[in-house]
């Protein structure tokens, strides 16, 4: 059957809020302090009314329910916390209207800029193109029945951590669009991705609005590790209110982000390089007081910024120097429709069968993917290597814009793929 497509203008537009929104997810984590959970940890849950949900023994980390929030703190000790499992909208509000290189014979590569800006043209004619890396898209899940992704995902390997949704199938849009800009195939057909040779491992940890429980987002990376990803995108950011809320209060948010930090700080132990969103609220990261933006600040992670056609800043990115560590193309409407990113979407409700539908958005959740696929042509040109020199790696081999050195909207610089692929420090 002739592939078909349908090319959707979806406008993301975005709005700066404080307002943490958060609720209960009716179970709680508890978190060891020395990476070990008790042996007879189920029967002291049981004892209190609970029930054990999942657990990760290796990292000392588990999910239960209880009846109240007093049951949960009987089975709390000095090596042994407890907390809510808050469930936050972690994607930004939105609006979507209805929306001689291997690129050349793709539909719609002429309206991919960001990938020549980057030099991913001149990368894929050096031979690399991301094979044999696995890039795990912690998100909203995958449309894995897309032409442009379905011969790159690990099917076997991906998994939905939202309750009640056994399926990674994207159910809103989000994940597919990330996936398309890492890995959209090469096979002359419609887009093509920063390294589309890479395999893609659908982690679904949002539901179908964008939200998700915080042990879903733990589960997650846990899993990405344990099933030999090289690479984490998480182009997601939730705020968390230090002094707490309704929801929470100051010391549980203060364990909520240690146990945040203490994962990723496991994923980057196991050499996997996990790439998070900077946020899209234009603030100075460095000045945000009372709250933290997770993971963008959590952990040994790298933080991405966003730009545009011309390589400004896009006009709704955070910035700052304490966690910007590179730039990448993001997407400015300010530049019209084509300034955004175009990339793979699942079909809007009541589309007809066959077409495979794409669309324009802009984001730092854009830019992430940009520096994951660059970050997947490393790996496979050099191969397995510390994620400490990873991160080098990439750092040295941006363009440096803006002001000379580390600068608050570029870190280090905006990715460069060729150069990235030929930077062996």
């Amino acid at each position: 059957m002739k592939k078909r497509i349908f090319v959707s203008l979806g406008i993301m537009v975005f709005f700066l809020s404080f307002a943490v929104t958060a609720s209960f997810a009716e179970s709680w984590i508890i978190d060891s302090k020395s990476n070990k959970l008790p042996k007879d940890l189920a029967q002291r849950v049981e004892l209190v009314g609970g029930k054990l949900l999942k657990s990760w023994d290796f990292i000392g980390i588990a999910v239960a329910e209880f009846p109240t929030e007093a049951d949960a703190l009987a089975i709390e000790t000095e090596g042994l916390k407890v907390m809510p499992d808050i469930k936050i909208n972690w994607l930004p509000d939105e609006e979507q209207a209805e929306a001689t290189h291997i690129g050349e014979d793709e539909g719609f590569y002429s309206y991919q800029w960001h990938l020549p800006l980057i030099e991913a043209d001149k990368a894929w004619d050096d031979g690399v193109t991301g094979a044999g890396v696995r890039v795990a898209v912690l998100d909203t899940g995958i449309w894995y029945t897309h032409a442009d992704l379905d011969d790159n995902i690990d099917f076997a390997s991906s998994a939905s951590f939202v309750p009640g949704v056994p399926d990674f199938l994207d159910d809103h849009g989000h994940g597919t669009h990330v996936a398309g800009i890492i890995a959209a195939e090469d096979n002359a057909f419609g887009s093509i991705g920063v390294a589309p040779n890479a395999t893609l491992i659908g982690v679904k940890v949002l539901d179908q609005g964008g939200g998700g429980a915080w042990s879903w987002i733990l589960g997650g990376v846990i899993h990405a590790v344990n099933v030999d990803a090289d690479i984490i995108n998480m182009s997601l950011r939730g705020y968390i209110k230090k002094s707490g809320t309704d929801y929470y209060t100051s010391r549980y948010a203060s364990q909520l982000l240690a146990t945040m930090n203490k994962v990723l700080n496991w994923a980057a132990s196991q050499d996997v390089l996990v790439v998070v969103a900077a946020g899209n609220e234009m603030l100075d990261l460095n000045h945000i007081w009372d709250y933290a933006i997770i993971p963008t600040e959590a952990g040994n992670c790298i933080a991405v910024s966003a730009t545009g056609p011309t390589d400004a800043p896009a006009y709704y990115t955070n910035y700052g120097t304490s966690v910007v560590w590179v730039a990448a193309p993001g997407g400015d409407f300010m530049y019209g429709t084509l300034g955004g990113i175009l990339s793979t979407v699942p079909p809007p409700p009541g589309a007809p069968p066959g077409y495979h539908w794409y669309s324009w958005y802009q984001g730092t959740s854009q830019a992430t993917p940009c520096v994951a696929g660059v970050a997947a042509l490393v790996l496979e040109k050099y191969g397995p290597m510390s994620m400490g020199r990873l991160k080098n790696i990439l750092a040295n081999s941006a363009e440096d814009l803006g002001k000379p050195g580390k600068d608050d909207y570029y870190g280090r610089g905006r990715v460069n793929a060729y150069e990235a692929v030929n930077n062996k420090k």
